[in-house]
């Protein structure tokens, strides 16, 4: 199944311009043959002129399903394939990094053995280098950064022979993946997408964009870790 979507991948442009060509042929029998039933008076003759007609339109409208099915594999299922057969590699999270932040102003120091130490540990996660400037990064959001409501996801996707590219969220600690939208045009620094997060519930989130080539080999994903809460009360 992977071989012949990665197959109709490769020479959609062949399948388009062979729909066109046989389209264009048959569209023009189709016509002579409407003519030729239309100008028929005799029972056999019509007869015949009605069944070349037939036939005509049949393979008229077989050549349009063919192209519109390749239009729909290319640009619904082949983008959201690799998800469902597991291929997509989840990037190492180091969720156990606990830096401690400068104590308030006012705190008292620590003593000898550190007994009075107040500590703000926060949990961070430690991107892979699936996060490349100009070539595949967030903008917005920012890891840390903390959203409400329906989110703006802005961000680059600009590398060679791109074949598609897919964001989505995920709590930490967990693999499964829920795939926001997915498209196969290269942006930078520009609109990806939204980001509905009002039936999410509050608390810690990863976003990550997955990117793929023409020949279907996944980038390392970017990810960064957002904070969701609830919006202001109005």
């Amino acid at each position: 199944m992977e071989a012949l979507l990665n197959l109709l991948k490769k020479y959609e442009v062949w399948v388009y311009l062979l729909s066109a060509l046989i389209g264009l042929v048959e569209l023009r029998k189709l016509r002579v043959a409407y003519q030729e039933w239309r100008a028929s008076l005799f029972g056999i003759e019509r007869e015949k002129a009605q069944q070349r007609f037939s036939t005509n339109l049949t393979l008229f409208l077989l050549v349009v399903l063919i192209a519109g099915l390749e239009v729909s594999i290319v640009s619904f299922v082949l983008p959201n394939y690799p998800a469902e057969k597991g291929l997509l590699s989840t990037p190492t999270l180091d969720l156990n990094i606990t830096p401690t932040l400068p104590p308030p102003a006012g705190t008292p120091a620590a003593g000898p053995g550190g007994a009075n130490q107040t500590q703000q540990p926060t949990v961070v996660v430690k991107l892979t280098e699936g996060c490349t400037p100009g070539a595949v990064e967030w903008s917005t959001p920012k890891t840390g950064d903390e959203i409400s409501g329906k989110v703006q996801l802005i961000g680059t996707v600009n590398i060679p022979n791109l074949g598609f590219y897919k964001y989505e969220f995920s709590q930490p600690g967990t693999d499964v993946w829920s795939t926001i939208a997915a498209d196969n045009k290269n942006v930078v620094n520009a609109l990806l997408g939204n980001w509905d997060t009002t039936l999410l519930v509050p608390g810690d989130y990863l976003l990550r964009l997955v990117v793929s080539d023409s020949q279907n080999q996944l980038l390392p994903a970017c990810v960064v870790s957002v904070r969701v809460v609830a919006p202001p009360q109005q």
